[in-house]
């Protein structure tokens, strides 16, 4: 298993934003960064509904981008893992063409 099970969550969700599945409120709500049991998107509707004052909002969430760190983490990790399999992928296929190679000698050791 290359992808945690989190990631590949993470990838199919998108997916689904992409393919119209989800909605981007959606995605958003269940990755973003979470601070005390809430999230910027339901604090940011609180504060809508009223049941949040601004100041309090921009105290919680005051780093611009604050909320999507989570995201970005995991945006991060999926493209190490893409750049390392790749070259994972590309010696792979040296090595199997250099054994193929071997095993096809009509003398071996």
């Amino acid at each position: 298993m290359i992808l945690t099970k989190r990631e590949k969550e993470f990838v199919q969700d998108w997916l689904k934003v992409v393919r119209g599945e989800m909605e981007k409120i959606e995605f958003f709500r269940k990755w973003a960064t979470k601070k005390d049991d809430a999230n910027f998107l339901d604090d940011y509707e609180a504060v809508k509904r009223g049941e949040m004052s601004v100041e309090e909002f921009r105290e919680k969430w005051v780093k611009k981008g604050d909320w999507k760190k989570y995201i970005t983490v995991m945006r991060c990790r999926l493209r190490k893992k893409h750049r390392n399999l790749k070259r994972m992928l590309k010696e792979l296929r040296e090595e199997v063409a250099l054994l193929n190679e071997f095993f096809s000698l009509e003398e071996l050791p």
